[in-house]
């Protein structure tokens, strides 16, 4: 992943949009059907008022494409993961036996408590799940069973 610098703005999300593509073009090339989401709000739900994960809005538009490309399941994923000032930024991969792959950015901050609990329920218990949703709660599930993926080095 592109080394993002640490940046008051959010200059970082730039760099990970771009990282996007970039990944994703790679995937087109090599004969992939891909699909880049373009989220809007990441939440980190502890599970103490809600769900327990990391809750990503996908507008209404993009969902209908990201259900066609998982609906006969996920083969792998992978988590490309950077760090911004207090930010971490976070691509997700999903691939698929299809041959296609939906690209999904997200972030959290390292001053959020939420995040900080999710992530240390999630790596005691192995699992975190990635929620995909729209406004109207439409939402595909995805159980990450490597969450140590979403944590920087040393933390």
């Amino acid at each position: 992943m592109t080394g993002i610098a640490e940046d008051a703005e959010l200059g970082w999300w730039d760099a990970l949009l771009a990282d996007m593509r970039a990944e994703a073009t790679a995937y087109e090339e090599a004969g992939w059907e891909t699909v880049q989401i373009h989220t809007g709000d990441v939440t980190a739900r502890d599970g103490s008022v809600d769900d327990l994960g990391l809750d990503v809005l996908v507008p209404d538009n993009e969902f209908e494409h990201l259900e066609a490309a998982l609906a006969d399941g996920v083969d792998r994923y992978e988590v490309l993961r950077s760090t911004a000032g207090r930010y971490v930024a976070l691509l997700f991969i999903i691939e698929t036996g299809g041959e296609s792959a939906v690209f999904v950015p997200a972030y959290y901050s390292g001053r959020d408590d939420a995040a900080a609990a999710l992530l240390r329920q999630a790596t005691d218990a192995g699992e975190l799940t990635l929620i995909l949703r729209t406004l109207t709660d439409d939402r595909f599930e995805l159980a990450l069973d490597s969450p140590e993926l979403l944590v920087p080095d040393g933390e």
